[in-house]
């Protein structure tokens, strides 16, 4: 096998060959994230999430109530009823 073809891990699950290894000469200069962080990056991305649903929302349910709208009127004129 190519050092570009990803290689399953113990889990059994395969790594992406892009990444790649963390480069030796940085080894040494890494620090140590604080739940702080992680807080505010999590936090930062659950409230990107939310309006991201809310704007799904905003687009799709006035569509679906016009088309309930629709459908009613089209069921009233053709002389069926609703169950």
């Amino acid at each position: 096998m190519t050092p570009d073809t990803p290689q399953p891990d113990a889990a059994g699950s395969i790594n992406d060959a892009e990444t790649g290894g963390p480069v030796l000469e940085l080894q040494d200069l890494s620090l140590d994230v604080g739940d702080r962080l992680q807080r505010r990056v999590r936090g930062s991305i659950n409230r990107r999430v939310l309006a991201g649903e809310l704007v799904g929302l905003v687009w799709t349910a006035p569509l679906t109530i016009l088309l309930e709208f629709f459908q009613a009127a089209i069921e009233l004129f053709n002389g069926k009823r609703r169950n």
